[in-house]
């Protein structure tokens, strides 16, 4: 298996547009990408551009996953050099938060529109906090910065919808063509070819020898969309100012009119050993955008195109625009996949509530403000280990498919915890000082995810005193038997996130 190469995205804004066969032109110095893309936001905020559904929560709200913070940025000596772009993409969510209510249409195949409804905007977590943005989160009880859809029927309802699934205005409907897209279905390693004629003027043009390549839509019975790869190095990639010793490699979005060839290219990496990359876990092949949606605008062509990758998904629009394909990005959201569930403070309320009822007299005080995900060999799917303020008393807790908690065990100034697993069983152990030479030990043990098995020891002055096993008592032979027959137990250690500091 190849290296995983794992690189930025990294879409440059050098655009082709090819007018007749053997010849290719860049873009005219006076309609640089910058300016194209701000008149188009200008342009449309009667008119607001296609946005995309990127997923849904844990209620069954389609999201619009914002990109930006809620508030206007301020040009500082600190951002000077990326203020301009970045209050760009600011404007381009604004347009849409502006005319958030007029996003009525859900764009399904077969050129069918679901009717949406706007529903709110999530702007904190249950915590008061802001939800994160330009993530996509694995789990869909985590909130995001972002708009909530609805359907206005529920019949309407799709069994699954695709992330980055288009939702419009009516002015915008209006005001375009929709074009019918039709995929190429040829098999993953059977791809099929780019017009010869554009793949020579592209090799000529760069100078390099393509080493993949895939048609992979017509458009509108006219336009044909597909990516490819140059093999090798590129060698009149800028320099990368942070590591001018980088490699890189070019991959190519690819649109055809006839004989016009526009490009997006792409800048990836590339290593001598292990060949070009532009994703994790790419092995080598340029993923490319997909189109989405496709209109004839007033302007000229306008296409919803997303990029999936494992680790990101890009979304955004293809314009042409004065002989340009322009790229105008959205976001790429960061696929978050491997994610834990979240702890609010009204789950620690909760589970404070559970642990002070089993002692009122000692633990009236108790406040819990802490809380980490532990693992327990064959124990429950999620166990939340939660902590007081100053880390002095903490408490073992699952938590079921329904949501419930259960206690699992108390942590004391007294009684720290470790963990040791025996013949498929985990144990989770509470021991320490009982007073004086008195020292007590609980393991509470679990096979499949179930408590399984309960021991208890005494020791004075480290020899039994009494001991039991699942309610019964044993003799202090038995229970020195069990404990010899224990590998070496692992101290746990805390290192939780905290409500009240919620950026440490």
């Amino acid at each position: 298996m190849k290296k995983l190469l794992i690189v930025a995205l990294c879409a440059t804004a050098l655009m082709l547009s090819c007018k007749s066969k053997g010849k290719v032109e860049g873009p005219t110095k006076a309609d640089t990408i910058a300016a194209v893309i701000d008149s188009i936001i200008e342009e449309n905020d009667t008119t607001p551009m296609p946005m995309f559904i990127m997923g849904t929560d844990g209620e069954g709200y389609l999201q619009v996953l914002y990109w930006s913070h809620i508030e206007e940025p301020q040009k500082t000596d600190d951002n000077d050099s990326w203020y301009e772009e970045y209050r760009q993409s600011w404007a381009l969510q604004e347009m849409f938060r502006r005319n958030i209510a007029d996003y009525t249409n859900l764009l399904s195949d077969g050129g069918k529109v679901i009717k949406l409804k706007f529903v709110d905007e999530v702007l904190k977590d249950p915590d008061g906090n802001r939800p994160s943005i330009g993530e996509r989160h694995g789990r869909n009880t985590i909130p995001s910065l972002c708009a909530r859809f609805t359907y206005v029927n529920p019949k309407d309802k799709l069994e699954e919808t695709w992330n980055g699934s288009v939702i419009v205005t009516d002015n915008y409907l209006k005001s375009r063509k929709r074009l019918n897209i039709e995929y190429d279905q040829s098999e993953w390693d059977k791809p099929k070819a780019l017009p010869d004629f554009a793949v020579k003027q592209l090799e000529k043009q760069y100078g390099m020898k393509v080493e993949r390549m895939r048609l992979c839509a017509t458009i509108g019975g006219r336009y044909i969309w597909g990516k490819l790869q140059f093999k090798g190095e590129y060698k009149n990639a800028p320099k990368d100012e942070y590591d001018k010793d980088r490699k890189s490699s070019l991959a190519l979005d690819v649109l055809i009119d006839s004989t016009k060839v526009y490009v997006n290219e792409e800048i990836g990496m590339y290593d001598e050993q292990w060949g070009p990359g532009w994703n994790a876990d790419d092995e080598g092949e340029y993923v490319g955008c997909q189109i989405l949606e496709a209109f004839e605008g007033p302007k000229g062509l306008e296409l919803c195109f997303e990029r999936d990758a494992p680790e990101s998904s890009a979304v955004g629009m293809f314009y042409v625009r004065g002989g340009q394909l322009i790229k105008h990005l959205y976001e790429t959201y960061h696929n978050m996949i491997d994610e834990e569930e979240p702890v609010w403070k009204s789950d620690l309320a909760e589970m404070e509530k559970m642990v002070i009822k089993t002692n009122p007299g000692e633990y009236k005080d108790l406040h819990f403000t802490k809380w980490t995900h532990v693992w327990i060999p064959y124990g429950p799917d999620e166990v939340i280990w939660i902590h007081d303020k100053k880390d002095e008393y903490g408490a073992f807790f699952s938590r079921d498919d329904k949501g419930q908690f259960h206690l699992i065990a108390m942590e004391t100034p007294r009684q720290k915890p470790s963990k040791v697993s025996k013949d498929n069983t985990g144990y989770l152990v509470l021991s320490g000082s009982a007073g004086g030479p008195a020292t007590f030990t609980e393991m509470i043990g679990f096979k499949n995810g179930q408590q399984a098995d309960h021991f208890t020891v005494l020791k004075i002055a480290g020899e039994i005193d009494e001991c039991s096993h699942n309610g019964k008592t044993i003799s202090n032979e038995e229970g020195q038997a069990f404990l010899n027959g224990l590998p070496e137990m692992e101290k746990m250690e805390f290192y939780g996130h905290d409500t009240e500091n919620p950026e440490q």
